[in-house]
C-alpha cells in the first residue's frame, strides 16, 4: 500500500498574498484614474484653446468685412 506524505497547514496564511494582490490592484486603479483625469484635462484645455482661436478668427473676419 502506498504511503502519502502528510502536509501540515496549521500555519498556512493567505492574508499576506491577498494584501499584496489588493495593493497591486489599488496601484493599477490609481494609475488608470490619473491617466483618465489627465486625458480629460487635456481634452478640455484643447477645446478651450480651439474656442478662443475661433473667436479671434471671427473678430478678424468681422474687422476685414467692416474695412
Amino acid at each position: 500500500m502506498a504511503v502519502f506524505p502528510s502536509v501540515d497547514l496549521t500555519n498556512f496564511d493567505l492574508a499576506p498574498a491577498v494584501r499584496q494582490v489588493r495593493d497591486a490592484g489599488d496601484a493599477v486603479t490609481s494609475a488608470a484614474v490619473d491617466a483618465t483625469r489627465d486625458a480629460a484635462y487635456t481634452a478640455i484645455g484643447l477645446g478651450i484653446l480651439t474656442y478662443q482661436r475661433i473667436q479671434v478668427r471671427r473678430r478678424e473676419i468681422e474687422k476685414t468685412l467692416r474695412d
